[in-house]
């Protein structure tokens, strides 16, 4: 009739007692979109026929199979930021950028250039640790000269998005 699925965590050493599907699988394959990243599992399948009087009724456990998932997907790039003196004759420029979407999201890296075609591997990061809010205050500017800025995002697992499109300004 087809499959269940079941998964332990890899400290278990019996199956749940619920199949990971929640109608019986009819092929050979089966998305687990439960998971957790960082996480050990073992999965096992039971083949499931007809009974004596109609019932269902499982197989013994396949093998088992272990798996750890890792993230290794990196997160979108972040929307262009916007770039704006705070104040008239101030030294210094605001960067605002939206927050990413994704909710693995450990924190945003700032990096900026006087030069927009200088290959991006060259810019100058300027935060030392994550920026875990979307604003970015630049005080190391010079009055008259056009600062470009790009972000990137890092997720949890460490995983960095491609630069976001550049954003500009020039100081006052």
């Amino acid at each position: 009739m087809g499959y269940n699925v079941y998964r332990t965590d890899e400290a278990q050493t019996e199956p749940a007692n619920q199949p990971l599907n929640s109608t019986l699988i009819s092929g050979t394959t089966y998305a687990d979109r439960t998971f957790q990243f960082g996480n050990n599992y073992r999965y096992i399948v039971r083949a499931v026929s007809l009974g004596t009087g109609g019932a269902q009724v499982e197989s013994l456990n396949s093998n088992p199979v272990s798996i750890s998932p890792k993230d290794i997907f990196p997160p979108a790039a972040p929307e262009r930021p916007s770039v704006a003196a705070p104040e008239p004759n101030s030294a210094r420029l605001a960067i605002f950028f939206a927050a990413n979407k994704e909710t693995d999201i450990a924190g945003y890296n700032v990096y900026r250039s006087t030069d927009p075609d200088l290959p991006k591997q060259n810019w100058t990061k300027l935060n030392q640790s994550l920026l875990t809010r979307t604003t970015y205050q630049d005080d190391r500017v010079e009055s008259g000269k056009t600062y470009y800025y790009y972000i990137v995002a890092v997720d949890k697992a460490g995983n960095v998005s491609a630069p976001s499109e550049v954003g500009s300004e020039k100081a006052p």
